[in-house]
């Protein structure tokens, strides 16, 4: 078996709302590819999560990638306050819009990385067709909208179904897991084939530890170096 060297990309919205520049620095120094912040609206989901403001905070502490998941209704009305704001990546939900391509197109003329996102019951199929234009690919393993839920383990199907399209077409799009991935579960999401693994409550949990909690992480693939 190859070696897997993780991507892990730490979701604040798990992480302390009253210390957020401490847990993102402390992401990042133990290892963290990017940090993820899911912004809410109350409306494509119940919670109300992030503003602009988060991001344009963060990227003047952080040095590694800001990856910001739209789980709002009309993304198009708001990717442009985040790219301003300094978003590395624009994640949308193919369930939120009803023009995916001009927001694609959009976000990739701001020179941004563009991803799509998908509920558990949105097929593969349902997306083929903007898969050669977008960077990246997030499947959901829960419900969107609430941190701290069990992996749906069906949902790591579609990652073998994206990886046979990306060998058969020859694209280049990474695809990343969000939900539910923990201690427990996280070598089956890279042994599958995802290339980042969104993590929440296993980095961000009550002990506050999160340089141990990465480290643990880490030691599942018998990395011992960050």
């Amino acid at each position: 078996m190859k070696k897997i060297f993780p991507k892990i990309a730490p979701s604040i919205l798990a992480a302390n709302p009253l210390n957020l520049e401490r847990d993102a620095k402390e992401a990042e120094k133990n290892g963290a590819s990017r940090i993820s912040v899911d912004v809410m609206d109350g409306h494509f989901v119940p919670d109300i999560t992030f503003g602009p403001s988060v991001v344009s905070n963060l990227k003047k502490i952080i040095d590694i990638d800001i990856e910001v998941h739209l789980m709002v209704d009309n993304p198009e009305l708001q990717s442009k306050s985040f790219i301003d704001a300094g978003a590395d990546v624009i994640t949308f939900h193919f369930e939120s819009t009803k023009d995916s391509e001009d927001l694609i197109r959009y976000i990739k003329q701001r020179q941004i990385r563009v991803g799509i996102a998908i509920k558990p019951e949105t097929q593969i199929n349902d997306i083929k067709g903007y898969l050669s234009e977008i960077d990246e690919i997030t499947v959901m393993t829960v419900v969107p909208g609430k941190g701290g839920q069990s992996l749906i383990k069906t949902c790591l199907d579609k990652v073998k179904e994206l990886i046979k399209i990306r060998e058969d077409h020859g694209l280049k799009f990474l695809i990343q897991i969000d939900g539910g991935v923990k201690k427990e579960n996280i070598c089956s999401v890279f042994e599958i084939g995802a290339d980042i693994a969104v993590v929440g409550t296993a980095i961000f949990n009550e002990s506050n530890n999160i340089q141990y909690n990465m480290k643990s992480l880490f030691n599942l693939f018998e990395i011992t170096e960050l």
